[in-house]
């Protein structure tokens, strides 16, 4: 009998115990331990009755939650996409957990949020083309160099030789260096600053091309060009086919439903984005091997040759075979007393979420999309209230008949923390100095000055990692690390590690759970798995080229992968 200890409760720690707990022999015993009281890390959705919130020191009541005048607000992630690989072993889980009832929102791709993205350009907001016609005849101020970048792109020269080896040695590169070289200054500071703003609330130079957009590393590593890559079917290129193999095999039972769900652009839930943990927590509550510790934070973690103690806060003792780390990196690099090379390394972005609602007779919206990020800080036009990420139109985005309200997610922060609250670092600033920046910014901005009716404050520490240049080849360092120092004791998922996303953070538990099983890495310990194996499988060129042949036209081979 096995058993296993898994550090964190957040999507990633409840996702490892799920697939644990859902494939491993009955026999294998199963101990999630979170510290906080409650689980579901940074998806909190929270109703809020008319009034002002935040996430410190002045919470909604209880009651709120039943309330008929009380709105939806999202602390973290607010919508999933269904699409790719991804996307199939999502709605899986979906299927599984039976949460596709008439709680579950899609919203097509030819919805208007679907189809209106903004960026803030030159003292207005500009609407990105949303095809090739509108790009040529409804071309905005900011895509002016940027489809002569697009065109001129396939006759730069790659940085890779036709091997697919970087001719100067570096193999990776900030995402601004990539950008300026393969388009131009331009595209990188106002178009991709502003997407990296809205993903990792990052600074593109600072982050891994490669470990944060790997689609574009490999396009130019393959075929010389991102242009042409993209043409080519570069996307095949990024994912296993151990990968593949499990996306096919999630789809295999309903595919007819799984077409559907994978052709919208986002999905979510009517009652929060915490449906999800609270529907897998519910899930392994009713699992006979699984025991779940709340409120209860992990002291030290100690190994021996064949065993892991686990010390609490509250003295408790656990002893487990293995333990499965999904906290960030920093926290078990804490735990472990340093043991480990470069788990400290990566800095995590601390981003104040400000949610605002407002009743539509007291103002009024003047755009039908998703919402609009800002660019680079280093753009040589003004941004009216610096430090501003972004602005998601969630009323928009996300509707919800019952909800008659225009309601606005303010982000603030990041990279750019110090441009909107100086030198104050998260853990000081008062959340009414948060509500007014964002108060400020949709004014400025959307020229909305009436009163929320709604608002809460949410202020997110350390909440999203940052892969700065070179994470690749660091965590292959620690990959070999993991597997000389603790051998079948340890191994890692999360989002400190190989994606940010929900589901980056699902795909990676479960790959991590299934290689520990098929490979008797929990049993008969044959193999020593760490969750960071898929590091060591780069394929060469032609090896890529050959899977993308073989991912475009042999659904067969796959589902038998």
């Amino acid at each position: 009998m096995s058993s296993v200890a898994i550090l964190g409760g957040g999507i990633s720690g409840l996702s490892a115990a799920y697939y644990l707990a859902r494939t491993a022999p009955a026999a294998t015993k199963i101990t999630l331990i979170e510290g906080k009281q409650r689980v579901g890390g940074w998806i909190e959705s929270r109703r809020v009755t008319p009034g002002n919130y935040d996430n410190m020191s002045r919470l909604p009541p209880p009651e709120s939650a039943t309330d008929k005048d009380s709105i939806l607000f999202e602390a973290g992630p607010r919508t999933l996409r269904p699409e790719g690989i991804n996307g199939a072993i999502l709605l899986d889980m979906i299927r599984h957990l039976d949460l596709h009832d008439e709680n579950l929102v899609t919203v097509p791709k030819s919805h208007p949020s679907a189809k209106h993205r903004y960026i803030y350009y030159k003292d207005s907001i500009n609407t990105l083309p949303s095809d090739i016609r509108s790009m040529l005849l409804n071309k905005p101020p900011i895509m002016r160099s940027v489809l002569l970048a697009g065109l001129l792109e396939p006759f730069k020269s790659s940085r890779f030789d036709k091997r697919g080896i970087p001719k100067y040695g570096q193999d990776d590169e900030s995402i601004y260096s990539f950008m300026k070289r393969r388009f131009n200054e331009h595209t990188a500071i106002h178009l991709m600053g502003a997407v990296i703003h809205g993903i990792y609330a990052g600074d593109i130079k600072s982050l891994s091309l490669k470990s944060t957009l790997p689609l574009l590393y490999e396009a130019e590593r393959n075929y010389g060009s991102v242009v042409l890559g993209m043409m080519k079917g570069a996307s095949y290129a990024t994912n296993t086919m151990r990968e593949r193999g499990m996306a096919a095999r999630s789809r295999k039972d309903d595919p007819e439903w799984f077409g559907r769900m994978e052709k919208m652009s986002v999905l979510g839930f009517k009652s929060g984005m915490d449906t999800l943990p609270k529907r897998i927590l519910n899930w392994l509550s009713s699992q006979e091997n699984v025991s779940i510790m709340t409120n209860d934070p992990v002291e030290s973690v100690q190994f021996t040759d064949k065993e892991c103690k686990i010390k609490t806060q509250n003295a408790k003792e656990i002893h487990v075979d293995h333990i499965i780390s999904t906290v960030p990196s920093t926290t078990l690099d804490t735990l472990i007393r340093q043991d480990l090379p470069h788990l400290s390394h990566n800095p995590s972005a601390d981003v104040a979420v400000i949610n605002l609602a407002y009743s539509p007779e007291d103002t009024h919206l003047d755009y039908d999309g998703f919402g609009f990020l800002t660019p680079h800080r280093d753009t040589p036009f003004t941004v009216p209230v610096p430090g501003t990420l972004g602005v998601v139109f969630d009323s928009n985005a996300f509707p919800i008949e019952a909800e008659r309200a225009i309601k606005l997610t303010v982000m603030i922060g990041g990279s750019d923390w110090k441009d909107a609250f100086g030198h104050i670092p998260i853990d000081q600033l008062d959340p009414e100095d948060a509500y007014k920046y964002a108060r400020k910014a949709v004014s400025q901005f959307l020229h909305i000055n009436a009163e929320p009716r709604y608002s809460m404050v949410n202020l997110q520490k350390q909440c999203i990692p940052q892969y700065l240049v070179g994470h690749e080849s660091r965590m292959r360092s620690l990959h070999h690390a993991l597997k000389q120092k603790y051998s079948h004791l340890l191994s890692v998922s999360g989002a400190s590690y190989l994606g940010v996303s929900v589901p980056d953070c699902i795909k990676n538990s479960r790959m991590l759970v299934e290689e520990l099983l098929m490979s008797g890495a929990l049993g008969s310990r044959q193999k020593v798995v760490t969750g960071l194996g898929k590091i060591d499988e780069q394929l060469t060129t032609e090896e890529m080229k050959d899977q993308v042949r073989l991912s475009k036209g042999n659904t067969s081979v796959i589902m038998k992968s």
